[in-house]
């Protein structure tokens, strides 16, 4: 019995949540309602980085030089296409929007639905 809790609490220990969205890093599957989306591996990256900050606003140049591991050139739109892209399958199919823009300032991953 101890040997099942302690697995089910180092498989808890590799998802991350934020309201009924849920990443599992070991599996590198991610749930939106309990409904399986399939994400690249770029996309799969950028909501890992999201949601490990999740509440924090990131800029563009944090995200290209975390998911991409580049320096950040203004003149590419590598950034915004990869959050469209995201957005549309963890946030357009459901009524709450968790990712969003800050204009000026970057993204950030959190759930508004309650204020």
């Amino acid at each position: 019995m101890q040997a099942l809790l302690r697995r089910g609490k180092a498989q808890d220990s590799t998802v991350l949540r934020l309201a009924d969205l849920e990443l599992d890093m070991a599996s590198r599957k991610v749930f939106r309602n309990r409904v399986r989306l399939d994400l690249t591996a770029k996309e799969f990256t950028l909501l890992l980085v999201l949601l490990r900050r999740r509440g924090q606003i990131l800029s563009r140049t944090t995200l290209a030089e975390q998911v991409w591991d580049m320096n950040f050139d203004s003149d590419t739109n590598v950034v915004e296409v990869a959050i469209r892209r995201l957005r549309s399958k963890i946030d357009d199919p459901f009524e709450v929007k968790l990712l969003h823009t800050v204009r000026g300032m970057g993204y950030v991953l959190e759930d508004r639905s309650w204020s």
